[in-house]
């Protein structure tokens, strides 16, 4: 069943775009919900959620092409699940274990060194990951994981876009300290 929020918007060709969108990905975004929240109300409502978000990129989304539009919608799916958690109160437990099994398709073969460097220290940071409060980890995430914009970003914080560059200065400097501090014992 297609849910009204789709079937409220006034354009037909971007309602029937939703709808397809819905239909071919509704399994997969209530799964990745699912794994953080762990629960299947919650999992249906943030789903919900993230469909009228999707709504607002509809003429962004018919520009991607398919493998970006998937990572897309389990991005935009990933976020309001840790959106639902943090206005809830309740926290995700992230690790980095699938950013370290995603392969760059866009990498060339000649830059295996920069690759294998790249996940060195993607492990490294996958230690400390833990360590890092929520919002340093979201700031990071946000930046170098899901590329997000930096108005997303400061919206998300609330905060203004010109205080996001500070934030992740603070971000990086407070992950680097904890790296510098692990290399040391």
């Amino acid at each position: 069943m297609i849910p009204y929020c789709i079937l409220v918007i006034e354009d037909d060709n971007d309602r029937a775009f939703m709808e397809q969108l819905f239909v071919d990905y509704h399994r997969l975004m209530y799964h990745e919900i699912f794994k953080l929240v762990h629960d299947q109300w919650a999992a249906e409502d943030v789903t919900q959620s993230t469909l009228v978000r999707l709504i607002d990129k509809i003429p962004e989304l018919r520009l991607k092409e398919r493998e970006h539009l998937v990572n897309y919608v389990i991005s935009a799916s990933k976020n309001q699940a840790r959106n639902y958690l943090r206005d809830s109160g309740r926290h995700a437990a992230s690790d980095l274990q699938e950013v370290l099994e995603y392969e760059d398709p866009n990498a060339d073969g000649g830059a295996i060194e920069l690759q294998i460097i790249k996940k060195e220290d993607l492990e490294e940071l996958a230690h400390i990951w833990t360590q890092l409060d929520e919002r340093t980890r979201y700031l990071l995430e946000g930046r170098y994981i899901l590329n997000l914009s930096p108005a997303e970003m400061a919206r998300e914080l609330n905060i203004k876009p010109a205080s996001l560059r500070m934030a992740l200065t603070r971000a990086r400097k407070t992950a680097y300290q904890l790296l510098q501090d692990k290399s040391k014992q």
